[in-house]
């Protein structure tokens, strides 16, 4: 499996930095960095902030994916899949939905979605005469 270097900046101490559950998993958990239990409500759309930047390398990018656990509990990426490019250097956030009929809580530290990294093709668009 090829590989790619990012660097990480923690932006709060409490942030947990992206990891893989398996050798073999395609995408990375995220954690929201909060210190404090958070209440997302039916049909609402929230930024949770993962307390992390990243350098991706040129020529890729990052999406932001949810995941699986949490779509069987009504939360969703509401981007999916939300694209990083290359060049974006402020902190990874992710926007998350609650899907359900029912207040669902978010708890510190918990492991909300999953990052993929992708290769980039920029298109050259050429007008047809």
């Amino acid at each position: 499996m090829e590989k790619i270097e990012v660097k990480f900046k923690k932006l709060v101490s409490w942030a947990h930095l992206p990891e893989y559950e398996t050798r073999g998993a395609a995408g990375c958990d995220i954690s929201v960095a909060y210190q404090e239990e958070i209440v997302l409500y039916p049909n609402e759309v929230r930024s949770f902030g993962a307390g992390f930047a990243m350098m991706i390398p040129a020529g890729y990018e990052a999406q932001i994916r949810s995941r699986a656990g949490m779509a069987g509990k009504g939360i969703v990426v509401a981007n999916a899949p939300a694209t990083i490019d290359g060049d974006h250097i402020g902190e990874i956030k992710i926007l998350l939905l609650n899907v359900t009929d029912k207040p669902v809580r978010i708890l510190p530290g918990q492991k909300v979605a999953q990052m993929v990294f992708s290769p980039v093709l920029q298109a050259l668009f050429k007008e047809d005469n």
